[in-house]
C-alpha cells in the first residue's frame, strides 16, 4: 500500500516559563502584532529596521513571531505620560 509508512517522531513539550510580570510568555504571529498595535506591515518593517520596534523571532523559513511581553511593552511606551488613563 502507497504511503502505509508512517513517520512518527518523539515530540517534547517544553514547559512555559513565566516572564518577569508572573505571567506565562506567548508567541505572537504578524497578525496579532498588526492587530494589537493597530500599525500596517509596511510601518512595523520600518519601525523593526530602524531598531523602534522588537525584532522578530525566526521559527522557520516562513514563520516569524514576536515575544507577547516585547509588544506589550512597545504599546506601554508608545502612551504619553500626561494621557489621562496614565495612573500617576
Amino acid at each position: 500500500m502507497l504511503g502505509s509508512s508512517k513517520n512518527v517522531s518523539a515530540t517534547t513539550t517544553a514547559t512555559p516559563r513565566p516572564s518577569e510580570g508572573g505571567r506565562v510568555e506567548r508567541f505572537l504571529r504578524k497578525p496579532d502584532v498588526l492587530s494589537r498595535t493597530a500599525i500596517s506591515r509596511s510601518h512595523l518593517y520600518w519601525l523593526m529596521d530602524r531598531g523602534r520596534f522588537p525584532r522578530s523571532i525566526p521559527l522557520s523559513p516562513r514563520v516569524a513571531v514576536w515575544l507577547e511581553s516585547d509588544v506589550d511593552a512597545w504599546i506601554a511606551a508608545q502612551i504619553p505620560s500626561d494621557h489621562p488613563r496614565v495612573e500617576p
